[in-house]
């Protein structure tokens, strides 16, 4: 994609069952675990009001998503605070799963905040009041507008049945409806009859929406110990969806071939918990659960193309972050010349930011480069991270690759290059050794991280990156030997001095979407900072610290 170009809108999918039992949470949560190992920016919003909870299919691989259910907003309160006059920006409510080491995450919007009042906010809900005087069928496209406009696809899980609440999941979010059913005639009509419903009501909303595309899913299938009544239900489902597979199918394909590879088989070893077996298991044994799973994702990847879901095309998809590599000659040729800086500037520990992105197809001039650092600069916490000075002898310089800076003064060392990738490296002498030698500030620290992440974010939205961007960064602290661990605030207690007798350096890394960073910045600068913290004899940093900090600093309060 061109620097500016925009996106092709998000697809939306909702998950949708007339009765319950079906699986359809389950299938839900293992296509959006799959959609994102495979590269794609996936969104889930849960709109099951009266039955949340498809955050536990992910506790496993990401355990403080309960955590955050309990204290971030959703759905529930997205519309509670509209009906009361107010908007709460939804960005707050993402809730950032992990269901795949070193691959996207899965952004989730909960039912709403796990507290001891989220029944009564369920309960004080008048849908059909609030679209007549509050306006909530326009908040519902804006916000709609807004979800497609940032990720790839959204899943959404509706209530079963037909309520106030289905029809906003079946008729005003909708482009494809994934229909599950099992092998009941209740169950088939039902989804049957919500379809038609969803059509004809469609057709009456007041914004542009194509024909209503419906993917029927026969669930809970028993064909491995049933053949024979399970082939009969077959039948029975290729007659009354035909209509429906047919608006998609080739030409040359039927509903019985759709039912045949499309089906969700029944396996009780799965039905305990909420499990993901996309991830627990193989996903090539055809008899298997995640089998299952992995081809109703490819058909959710593709957009119903029977081709590309079946043939392997599907894996096209945006490049993740673990296909390109950094540029480790590049980076090793500064990190040299900046290490030779700082020796002969005579300053013992530093600390590198690096950071790039492995799908921006950035590609600016350096006068462009030079007002992005210069704009993107955060001046909370003394010289910013790629301080632009206006001075003769230290301001920044153009290369053939992009710009680069050195600074020093008395103060500090600061050396930073910017390639016209946007490929970002900078080295700078440690605030400690300013102030207190011999010492490693953990506030201070979180502190830098913090802007680091957050001056990347700016940097990169400067350059042009879309919201779709994946960013690696890394941190890199040395000179670390024989320091102990303390804190630069005399308000903020820190009764242990734990000594580093051991590493003189430490590298993390860490890796997330300009979309998302906001809402997983805490965990991010956990992540980058207490690997460092364990360096001196295993200290640990509360939660509460972290989060206490990062705030402050985005307050401007340091």
């Amino acid at each position: 994609m061109e620097v500016g170009a925009r996106r092709e809108s998000g697809t939306i999918y909702t998950f949708y069952s007339y009765k319950g039992g079906v699986g359809r949470t389950m299938a839900l949560a293992n296509c959006a675990a799959l959609l994102a190992k495979w590269g794609h920016s996936v969104l889930v919003v849960d709109w099951d009001l009266e039955a949340p909870g498809v955050e536990r299919f992910f506790v496993n691989a990401s355990p403080t998503v309960l955590e955050h259910r309990r204290s971030r907003p959703g759905v529930v309160d997205l519309i509670a605070e509209k009906a009361a006059g107010n908007e709460i920006n939804w960005l707050h409510c993402l809730i950032n799963a992990y269901p795949f080491q070193d691959a996207a995450s899965v952004s989730i919007i909960s039912a709403g905040r796990n507290d001891d009042k989220y029944i009564s906010r369920v309960q004080q809900l008048d849908l059909p009041r609030l679209f007549r005087e509050k306006g909530l069928g326009l908040y519902i496209e804006k916000l709609r507008n807004e979800w497609t406009s940032q990720f790839e696809f959204v899943l959404v899980d509706s209530r079963t049945g037909i309520t106030d609440i289905g029809g906003i999941c079946t008729i005003h979010l909708p482009d494809i409806l994934v229909l599950l059913f099992a092998s009941n005639y209740p169950s088939v009509d039902g989804v049957l009859e919500v379809l038609r419903r969803s059509r004809s009501q469609q057709s009456h909303l007041p914004f542009d929406r194509r024909r209503l595309i419906a993917l029927p899913v026969p669930a809970r299938d028993e064909s491995r110990t049933e053949l024979e009544r399970a082939n009969q239900w077959k039948r029975i489902f290729a007659e009354r969806f035909a209509e429906a597979y047919k608006d998609w199918l080739p030409s040359d394909k039927t509903p019985r071939d759709a039912l045949d590879v499309l089906r969700i088989p029944y396996v009780p070893y799965w039905s305990f918990g909420e499990p993901l077996p996309v991830v627990e298991e193989s996903t090539s044994d055809p008899t298997s659960l995640g089998y299952a799973y992995q081809i109703l994702a490819r058909f959710v990847a593709t957009k119903l193309d029977w081709k590309k879901a079946l043939s392997g095309e599907f894996v096209a998809v945006p490049v993740s972050v673990s296909e390109r590599p950094w540029n480790q000659s590049w980076l090793d040729n500064h990190r040299n010349k900046a290490t030779r800086g700082l020796q002969e500037a005579g300053w013992k520990g530093s600390v590198e930011i690096r950071f790039f992105s492995p799908n921006s197809t950035i590609n600016q001039p350096q006068d462009r480069l030079l007002t992005a650092a210069r704009l993107s600069a955060i001046h909370t916490f003394g010289w910013p991270i790629g301080v632009v000075l206006d001075r003769e002898d230290v301001r920044p310089r153009p290369t053939a690759e992009g710009i680069f800076a050195e600074v020093k003064t008395e103060h500090s060392y600061d050396y930073w290059v910017l390639t016209k990738r946007g490929e970002f490296y900078t080295k700078m002498s440690l605030f400690e050794d300013y102030k207190t030698e011999g010492a490693i500030f953990l506030d201070t620290q979180i502190v830098r991280a913090t802007e680091a992440v957050t001056y990347c974010s700016r940097l990169f939205t400067q350059l042009g990156a879309d919201a779709n961007t994946m960013v690696r960064l890394g941190i890199r602290h040395a000179g670390l030997r024989g320091r102990k661990l303390t804190t630069a605030s005399p308000y903020r207690v820190w009764p242990m001095q734990e000594v580093n007798k051991d590493e003189d350096s430490v590298d993390t890394e860490v890796a997330f979407t300009l979309a998302t960073f906001e809402n997983q910045l805490v965990d991010l600068v956990e992540k980058l900072c207490s690997p460092l913290f364990l360096l001196f004899d295993f200290a640990r940093v509360q939660r509460s610290v972290y989060e206490d900090i990062v705030s402050k600093f985005l307050q401007g309060r340091v």
